[in-house]
Formats: C-alpha cells, structure tokens, sequence
C-alpha cells in the first residue's frame, strides 16, 4: 500500500527517524524511540473530533496543578491516593503528614447580541409581539464569585477553596505502605448578582464531590513493580437557583391575546366561556415567569481507585491508573416562587365552566399560587476514569512526562429531577411539546466520551529545587447543540507551573500556578436546544431564544502543599502551642498594668505602745 500526499511524506520522515534512532543503540535513542511512539500515537491514531474532560481533577495537588495533571508515572505524594495509589510505595519510610490548599477562581463573561436574522416569533405573517426588543440583548456580565457547599454547617461560601490533607505509614523495611486522605476530584461552582442579565441561564451554581475519607495501600512487588488501591467516601452536592422566563411563540401569542381583548366583555357569555382579558393579560416571550431553587446531596457516595507503577530503567516510569464511576442517588428541596403576572393567568384558567372543562381535559393548572416547594431527588453520576502515563529521564536533572486520559462521560444522557407533586410550569409546557411529565424537570445532555493528552517537564534546577512546567487540552464533552449556562465548561486550554523545595529534617513544599481558559465560545442563535432555539418544540430551557450569545472562560488556580514527616508535624504543632500560650501570657499581662495604678497600697499601722 502506498501513501502519498503530507500524510505519507510525514510518515517517511518518521520511518526514516526512528531507524537512525534504534540503530543508534543508546539510551538517547530508546527513550527518543518512546517519545516519538507517543506523539506519534496521539497525532495519527486518536480521533480528531474527540472530546475530552469536563470538571475532573482541576484541584487536587499543587504538583499535579503545575504539572497540567501529567503525573499518572510519578504520583504527587499522598495524592497518589487519587492519581495512581501505586505511588504511595514512593513515600518515605515512617509516617508522613501531607497538607495542601488550592483557590481555584472562576471568571465567566457572557455577551449577549440580537441575532440580526431573527425576525420575530410570529415571523413575516402575524403579530409582531416578538418584535419587543429583548432587555438582554447588548449587555454582558461577569460571575460576581464562586460559590461551594460546605457540608458540616449546611450551607455556602461565596468563594472555591479546595483543601487536602493525609497521612500514610510504612514500617523500616516493609513492602506494604498504608494511607489516609481527604480531597476534591471534581467541583465548581459561581454566583451572578440578583440583577445580572445571566441570572436565566444561572444565577447561582454548584456541583461538587468531596471524598472526605479515602484509605489506600500499595504494595511493592519487585523493585522494579508496585501496586495499589483506595477506597473513597465522598459527599455529592449540586445547588441551582435561577429565574426563568420562557422566549416562545406561544408564551408570545397570550400576552398578544391577552392586550388585544382588554375590555372585551360580552355580557354572561363571557364570564361562561372566555372573561377578558384572555390569559389573564397573558405572559410577555421577555418577562420572568418563576424563579427556581434547589439543593440536593448525597452524604455516602463511595468509589475506589486502582493503580499499577512499573520501573524497569531508572531513566524510564509507567504508570496505569483506573478510577471507578461514582454514583450519588441525591435529596433534598426545590422551590418555584411564581411572578403576579403567572399567578394572574393560572387563576383565568379556573375563572369559567368552559376553562374548567379544558383544564381538566388536558390537566392543566387552575389556581394561582405563589409557591410550590417540596422535596426532591435526583441521581448524580460521575464517569469511570483510565489513565496512564510515561515518565522518561534523558538527563540527570530533566524529567519528561506523557500522559493520556480517558472518561466515559457518555453515562449522562439527562439530568432528571423529581419532585413530589405536579408543578405548574411541567403541566403547561407539556401543550408545547414536553413530554416529561408534570413531575420530572428533564433536560437532555448526552454528553460524549472523553479523550485526550498532556505533557510535561520537570527540571531539577538545584538539589534542593525543581522547576515544573505542563499543559493539557481539555476539548469539552458538551456538544454544542446542548450547551448552556450550567454545563458551562468549553475547550479549554490548561497550562501550568510550579516548584517543589527541599528544606531540612524531610520537609518538602510544592506550589502550582495554573490557568485553564477560552477566550471566545460563540453560541449562534438556534445552534443549542438548551440555550437560545427558538424552535416551538424546546420549551425547556431556552431563555436566550433570538440572541447570539459568547463565553469567556478564565479559571485561575493556586495551590500550596507541604510533605513531612509525622513526627516533625507533631512538633510544629506543640512549637505553635507554646508560641500562641506565650502570646496570651503577654496579653493578659499588657491588660493588667493599666489597673495596677488604682490599686492603693497598703499603710503600716504604728506599733501599739
């Protein structure tokens, strides 16, 4: 077979290399071999059109961070616990106290145009009420801050922090290694300001998994041959609140109706069939309908993880790491708080004999309320992960790292929440098309398998410091015909830095700069059915229907981590004691001189004669 063209001219020239590099017989020309191999693989062999990661691991280590995740062939430290357990057998004998802190921040800009093309809802032939200018259109915002769950006090914080902490243990001598460690695999999560034009897509946002306890072992084979495992406990939480508003041709057509039949009375005949004004004056396409909030957790949501680190040359690491799917069967509450103009056209459904007919012919609301709250559940799911990774030394002092990531995000076809009575809002967009039913707030995702590559280098500048450079793409598993404000993550492109130092008695502190950004995700009117179609048939969710919208993603992270062993922690710790009980001595002391002054001495009483 002959293969012409650039394609078939690359190849020779790839051909040719690597037969001058293996007859070169060194170790230059192996671990050039395995590069090429691998490059080679990534460039020819995987698809061009894969999609790759959503919110995995983007906090979890500072070398990791720095490092753009390519750390499957060399584990950073107690981390290891989630990125290759195997890696545990690479801690220092002894107990050793690991303890990290990441600040992840989130800057999403939304920019919102009139599509120029858009002529109306009701197009060239009827009423032009979709003609009314949308108030969003021209204007863009900003997430005023992120946004967490914090699990022991029920309750948010209005910024993204990501702490970690672990300990492990391994007897003088012994191939087995035990651990214990807390972390966060995925999350995210922003808030807008209550008047900000992106409060319909979200207002505010989380989604979070936090494995608060996860014990691992490694055990050392050969030299040459280590394997590992974890067990993780983690807590899954997801918060939404948003205002809703509804750009339809229907929602359009009732207030139309609803203004042209204003003072349209026909005495009797109107209060038995349709009283004026018809739906109550109706609903503006620009008008908010509702405002919805819910939160929903799972505090026992288990996983394990499973890795294999092989050393045959001490130039040369392979690393496999597999972590299993997590699934959260979540709980919790929800409230819809319905607009005055909503509530005034639910209460006209019930206002004759013949609207109470067709309300119960087709099951329709016939009651004005404020609120519907009560509980609800939803499952959660998280992919399945294999990643494996090469770590290659041409030098003393140069490390090279190649690592490929896979997911099976396809697991998500929908989110699915479930309340406990029909809501109102199910039971009306069911006459344009919804076919979830009264009770099930469906919207459909169908995200894609994930699959894609990093590289990185760490140079070891002086003995005691090493330098740390990486960088990922991280093409988005949303497709763009189901993109929107809440699976938010685009094609982003991670790249990152760091250092590790070396200081006396074992005590070893990573940092990890990265950012993770796109500048321009453009959205054109019609392309997502979860954001701006103006087809009749999607009336969940398209609030932005008739707008040309674009994203701007910027998340910055900083992390810190120090490593030492148990022993030394234990002495900072009694050292920091001592310090803070010498402060408060001195404080109590500086308080009492301003009261020894009123204090009257005591006179000596003359001796009795």
């Amino acid at each position: 077979m002959m293969i012409t063209g650039k394609k078939g001219i690359r190849l020779l020239r790839l051909h040719r290399m690597i037969r001058n590099i293996t007859l070169g017989g060194n170790r230059c020309g192996t671990y050039c071999l395995i590069l090429a191999c691998a490059f080679f693989f990534t460039a020819y062999c995987l698809p061009r059109q894969a999609h790759a990661t959503f919110v995995e691991q983007m906090a979890v280590s500072p070398k990791s961070i720095s490092m753009a995740n390519t750390v499957t062939a060399e584990p950073p430290g107690l981390m290891a616990i989630h990125y290759n357990p195997a890696g545990l057998s690479n801690l220092e004998e002894g107990k050793v106290f690991e303890q990290g802190f990441t600040i992840p921040w989130l800057s999403i800009t939304h920019k919102f145009e009139a599509d120029p093309d858009f002529k109306g809802f009701f197009g060239e032939w009827g009423p032009q009420e979709g003609q009314i200018p949308d108030p969003v259109a021209g204007k863009e915002d900003t997430n005023s801050s992120g946004v967490m769950y914090l699990p022991i006090y029920d309750d948010t914080l209005n910024i993204l922090v990501a702490p970690t902490a672990g300990l492990s243990v391994r007897k003088p001598g012994s191939k087995w290694t035990f651990a214990v460690a807390n972390y966060v695999p995925y999350g995210g999560g922003m808030n807008h300001k209550s008047d900000s034009v992106c409060n319909y897509g979200v207002r505010t946002l989380y989604l979070q998994h936090m494995i608060y306890a996860s014990p691992a072992v490694s055990y050392q084979i050969s030299p040459t041959l280590a394997l590992g495992m974890s067990v993780g406990a983690g807590q899954t939480a997801l918060g939404l609140r948003l205002n809703m508003r509804s750009p339809n041709e229907l929602v359009a057509l009732t207030r139309v109706l609803g203004d042209a039949t204003k003072g349209f009375e026909i005495p009797i005949l109107s209060e038995l069939t349709l009283p004026p004004p018809w739906f109550g004056g109706g609903v503006g396409p620009y008008d908010q309908v509702a405002t919805l909030d819910l939160q929903v957790r799972d505090d026992f949501s288990p996983n394990y993880n499973l890795g294999l680190l092989w050393e045959p040359k001490k130039w040369f690491t392979l690393g496999i790491t597999y972590q299993s799917e997590i699934e959260a069967h979540l709980n919790g509450g929800y409230n819809f708080r319905y607009s005055d103009q909503w509530q005034r056209m639910m209460a006209w459904q019930g206002s004759s004999p013949l609207l109470l007919m067709i309300g119960g012919m087709f099951q329709l609301p016939n009651q004005a309320v404020p609120y519907q709250s009560g509980t609800l559940t939803a499952t959660q799911r998280f992919p399945q992960r294999l990643q494996t990774g090469i770590m290659v030394r041409p030098t003393k002092r140069l490390k090279l790292f190649f690592d490929l990531h896979w997911a099976q995000w396809s697991i998500i076809k929908e989110d699915n929440f479930q309340t406990d009575q029909d809501i109102q809002l199910l039971q009306l967009v069911k006459m344009l098309g919804y076919t979830g039913g009264h009770r099930n707030l469906i919207v459909q995702r169908q995200l894609e398998d994930t699959l894609h590559w990093s590289a990185a280098l760490e140079y070891q500048l002086k003995p005691n410091l090493a330098l740390r450079c990486g960088y990922e793409f991280r093409p988005t598993s949303v497709q763009d015909e189901l993109f929107d404000s809440q699976y938010f993550v685009p094609d982003l492109h991670n790249v990152g830095v760091g250092a590790g130092v070396k200081l006396p008695h074992g005590v070893s502190l990573d940092i990890g700069l990265s950012c993770l950004f796109n500048p321009s995700k453009k959205i054109p009117n019609n392309s997502s059915t979860n954001m701006n179609s103006t087809d009749f048939f999607y009336p969940v969710y398209n609030p932005y229907a008739g707008l040309d919208v674009e994203q701007e993603t910027y998340i910055w992270m900083l992390s810190f981590g120090v490593r030492m062993p148990f022993h030394a922690f234990i002495e900072h710790q009694k050292h920091l004691m001592h310090k803070q009980h010498e402060a408060i001595h001195h404080l109590v002391e500086l308080l009492k001189k301003p009261f020894e002054a009123f204090k009257k001495p005591v006179e000596a009483q003359p001796a009795e004669e």
